[in-house]
């Protein structure tokens, strides 16, 4: 069922001077077809996924699908509220670039400046590198380290639900692991470096993660119902569970949620309908200074800081290629820039998609990980664009 507010939603957008023929023709056609999307996961016995699609800064669909919690039936709103595994890395990069912009730090000093008792890398290695994944660090959670995290019986730990390690443990453990490569080899994804990066936050701050983003990022935005969850043992009111099929049991379902609580390489929970104020700061910027030079710097690829340095200008061959921001990929679709990022842990998927030059965008968040957020964002954005073939 379409969230209630939608019909308001439309009403508002309908008043608005950016409201074009597109919304008053095709709206109602578009958010039917996304309905279609989901129309067997909208049952009371499967979990799902809350969407919202934004145009103009505005909700032109936003609705929840399935069920939040399949114990006592409540069902997925866009207030719902999702862990939003490595889409939060957006959160800690910006964390990060509002230090920088209270010249709390640069993005040129090394790690070891901020992070006491790192380990020697016998390399160079900034905050820019861990914050683009050219630092030549490994990611904990595949097999950069085979033998370095072991359960309570000796045995190779297992991320999510099944072993504990405390933030302490976790944060020690990853300060002693060294580079699998130079830095600057190559692009090398690292949950370990976003990781260690809330470490570099919570050192310049003196604040929690947690603590200095709701300070700086969140209470400024009015994201009333986002937050670092450094302890998953909290209550989280309106929160989604995550769900995982049972293997042999087909439309049964078991609790899959983490008993792990670091943050800044995943961690931040939300709603959707928080979520848009995220998305509405990419084009009229409240933090930090306020100014759009925040927002520069949160689309600044690897790739440009180089060619910079250099006193070049990137070529649109350069800039088509798949790149890395501050916690964005860039990418090409339809001739415009795309800005996006996906996320996955234990049974929650998402992604969020953003269009600056057409003010576009998609965020799916889901509560199983039978359903691809990533597969649904596309989807809606080929039809949003089968609906509008003059763009």
């Amino acid at each position: 069922m379409r969230f209630n507010g939608y019909k308001l939603a439309l009403f508002v957008l309908m008043m608005s001077p950016t409201f074009n023929s597109f919304y008053a023709s095709d709206v109602e056609s578009f958010s039917s077809k996304v309905d279609a999307i989901f129309k067997e996961t909208n049952t009371n016995n499967r979990p799902g996924c809350a969407v919202g699609v934004i145009k103009d800064n505005q909700y032109i669909h936003n609705a929840g699908y399935g069920m939040a919690n399949l114990e006592h039936g409540i069902k997925i709103t866009p207030d719902s509220i999702f862990r939003m595994a490595s889409v939060s890395k957006q959160f800690t990069a910006m964390a990060i670039a509002l230090l920088e912009e209270k010249n709390l730090l640069s993005f040129d000093d090394q790690m070891d400046k901020h992070i006491p008792n790192l380990i020697d890398y016998q390399e160079k290695v900034t905050i820019r590198h861990m914050i683009h994944h050219f630092s030549g660090l490994g990611d904990y959670e595949v097999s950069s380290y085979p033998n370095r995290f072991k359960n309570a019986v000796g045995e190779e730990f297992r991320w999510g639900n099944e072993d504990y390690m405390s933030n302490n443990e976790f944060y020690e453990m990853i300060k002693t692991l060294p580079l699998i490569m130079e830095p600057e080899t190559k692009f090398h994804y690292s949950n370990t470096g976003y990781a260690l990066l809330a470490l570099v936050a919570e050192n310049v701050s003196g604040m929690s993660l947690r603590e200095f983003s709701k300070k700086e990022i969140f209470e400024p935005l009015g994201m009333d119902d986002s937050f670092f969850n450094d302890n998953v043992n909290l209550i989280v009111k309106n929160r989604a569970d995550g769900y995982s099929p049972i293997k042999k049991h087909p439309g049964k379902y078991e609790i899959n949620m983490t008993n792990l609580s670091w943050v800044g390489d995943g961690g931040v929970y939300t709603s959707i309908n928080d979520f848009i104020k995220w998305d509405q700061n990419f084009y009229d910027n409240k933090l930090g200074t306020a100014t759009p030079s925040l927002i520069k710097t949160m689309e600044q690829t690897f790739l440009e800081t180089k060619v910079k340095k250099r006193n070049q200008t990137l070529s649109r061959e350069q800039e088509g290629q798949h790149t890395y921001a501050f916690a964005q990929n860039l990418a090409y679709y339809n001739g415009y820039k795309r800005w996006s990022h996906s996320g996955s842990w234990v049974a929650y998927t998402t992604h969020y998609t953003r269009f600056p030059e057409i003010r576009f965008s998609v965020v799916v968040f889901c509560n199983t990980e039978e359903i691809g957020a990533t597969a649904v964002s596309d989807e809606i954005i080929d039809l949003y664009f089968q609906e509008n073939k003059d763009l």
